[in-house]
């Protein structure tokens, strides 16, 4: 039972492999997806101790509680978290405030999962190949930020 997390990250970093691998739109917006659970996951455990009335409405636990406003959360008590790792995925990762990354990619995961065909009435969407090339982007930089 305790390696049932340890299982669950192996799945999600293999998916998340295999869609920047093999360049698949599917895949990848799949991968963005994964890449948003284990970052909530991780806000969730930073904020734990920091910030726990975030996880508790009307005396009762949270069901839900949003990715951004744990990011925004984390910046009160991480103002500064920086990273400096190498990962065997990606070489060299840097961050001067990773909280400040992770909302920059939150916006893009958004223009992701919710751009592909919904606009602004009267704006087209985004040709398809521009579309894919910003679901790799945007799967690979969640990859490298979880």
């Amino acid at each position: 039972m305790k390696n049932l997390k340890y299982e669950s990250y192996k799945a999600a970093n293999n998916l998340l492999n295999d869609a920047i691998k093999n360049n698949d739109l599917p895949r990848s917006i799949a991968a963005i997806a994964v890449c948003e659970s284990i970052i909530a996951d991780r806000l969730q455990s930073y904020l734990k101790f920091k910030a726990p009335e975030i996880f508790v409405e009307k005396g009762k636990e949270k069901k839900f509680v949003p990715t951004g406003k744990m990011i925004a959360e984390c910046l009160k008590h991480f103002s500064k978290y920086r990273i400096d790792l190498n990962s065997k995925n990606f070489g060299k990762v840097e961050s001067n405030n990773l909280f400040k990354d992770l909302q920059a990619w939150l916006k893009s995961r958004n223009d992701i999962c919710h751009g592909f065909v919904k606009t602004n009435t009267g704006t087209p969407t985004k040709e398809i190949g521009e579309f894919h090339k910003a679901a790799i982007q945007a799967a690979e930089k969640g990859f490298m930020l979880n």
